[in-house]
């Protein structure tokens, strides 16, 4: 595999990990919301998910990424394998390659999701907001 080729699946992966963070609640706006405002519901929202992150034991986003790192490798090393036997080419060159590539794009898949917290943990969110006289809509 050229340089090129590298650069443009490293870089890609490097893009895919910049992502803004952890979706945040939408509000309803009911009487608590519009009495304390937006600025006291953000406060209030960033209390409950330090309590989340506290209370709920929710996986790590990057081990999620290291295993689908780990699959994509193992599905590139079989397409690579396959690959090498049909064009009676080196075998063990594309099975490398093949899982070079597949362990980038498994990465760069799952990296874009490393943020991103479990149903329960925003379940978590919601009551605590709801606790507090807000009525969460949702998540964006």
């Amino acid at each position: 595999m050229n340089k090129k080729t590298w650069a443009l699946i490293s870089s890609s992966l490097i893009f895919a990990s910049c992502s803004t963070g952890p979706s945040r609640p939408i509000f309803f706006p009911n009487d608590h919301y519009r009495q304390v405002g937006s600025f006291q519901a953000e406060s209030d929202t960033t209390q409950c998910m330090a309590m989340a992150d506290e209370y709920v034991q929710d996986p790590s986003g990057w081990a999620k990424a290291g295993k689908s790192a780990l699959g994509g490798a193992a599905v590139g090393a079989g397409v690579g394998a396959i690959g090498g036997v049909i064009t009676k080419g080196a075998v063990g060159r594309t099975t490398a390659a093949g899982a070079a590539i597949g362990g980038l794009l498994g990465a760069a898949s799952a990296l874009s999701e490393v943020n991103e917290k479990s149903a329960t943990w925003k379940q978590f969110v919601d009551a605590c907001l709801r606790e507090k006289g807000y009525e969460p809509a949702g998540w964006k």
